[in-house]
């Protein structure tokens, strides 16, 4: 007699049994698996755009004249503070004069000055007034030069008045910023307000100080109704420019950004930028939020 190869019912049963198993929880493996595939692929993609925002940011506030940091309302341009101990939040604009780094780096200004022999410029050993013209002129696209440009002098009392945050230009230099334009020789500053030098800025003769060299405020405006956070820069306060004006450049840093805080205590700050997205068809449930803080001395 022949035997018959066959499976047992016994044996059919179990297989269904281990597939009807496996198809249920196989499935809902799949499933959790791909919904973290999904979460982690948008989770890394926030976590570079807010680490990318953050260190654009940090990097330019890294060149702050740091007396000079105000928040503003962005609903209201008129309403703004200094920064420095500052609490109060709805206040969405940082802005800060930039002294030129870059002009500082290549020794087109050399930071250290003295009075003219008349008094009337004022004297910048190892500057080159030619040099930090092309600089500006190439950082600006051509659009400001050392016509435009300012000094402040390190150690000078300033109040959140005393920048031009209010928009209206410098008359004389009893403010921090003191406008400037190129002097007789390739080390000489000389004043930019009409009518108005450098005689009666108490500098001690022979006595070399320090000052930083400025073309451009910068501004970072957070925009709660589009949740977009923009970079605006190619501005002069002391001239009465505003980072509303239609000619002040801008271009976007982020988009899809939920909060944009900012604090500053003796001269350290802290930023800190946080995403979100909640509009997510694969993911309707799941709400993404990343931030990412920086500390910039």
């Amino acid at each position: 007699m022949r035997n018959k190869n066959a499976f047992t019912m016994i044996e059919l049963v179990f297989v269904i049994v281990v597939m009807g198993i496996i198809g249920k929880f196989g499935t809902e493996f799949l499933a959790q698996a791909y919904r973290s595939f999904i979460s982690t692929k948008i989770q890394n993609k926030y976590q570079n755009q807010s680490a990318t925002a953050i260190e654009f940011i940090a990097k330019r506030l890294q060149y702050r004249i740091k007396s000079s940091v105000v928040v503003r309302n962005v609903a209201t341009f008129s309403d703004y503070e200094l920064l420095e101990g500052f609490t109060s939040s709805g206040y969405d604009v940082l802005e800060w004069i930039a002294y030129d780094a870059e002009g500082f780096r290549n020794g087109a200004w050399s930071g250290i000055y003295s009075k003219s022999a008349s008094g009337a410029q004022l004297d910048s050993p190892e500057s080159n007034k030619t040099q930090i013209n092309e600089l500006i002129l190439a950082l600006s696209d051509t659009n400001a030069s050392i016509s435009d440009a300012a000094i402040f002098f390190i150690g000078s009392d300033s109040s959140k008045d005393s920048w031009g945050w209010d928009g209206v230009a410098f008359t004389d230099f009893s403010n921090s910023m003191k406008p400037i334009k190129a002097g007789t020789a390739l080390t000489q500053f000389a004043s930019n307000v009409t009518g108005v030098d450098f005689l009666n800025i108490d500098v001690k003769n022979n006595i070399y100080n320090s000052y930083q060299l400025s073309w451009t405020a910068n501004a970072i405006v957070f925009d709660n109704a589009t949740q977009e956070l923009w970079f605006y820069y190619d501005y002069q306060p002391w001239k009465g420019e505003k980072y509303t004006d239609a000619t002040t450049k801008k271009f976007r840093i982020m988009e899809e950004v939920s909060d944009f805080k900012k604090k500053q205590r003796k001269g350290v700050m802290t930023i800190k930028v946080c995403s979100i997205n909640t509009k997510l068809k694969d993911l309707p449930e799941q709400e993404f939020l990343t931030c990412k803080e920086k500390t910039i001395l």
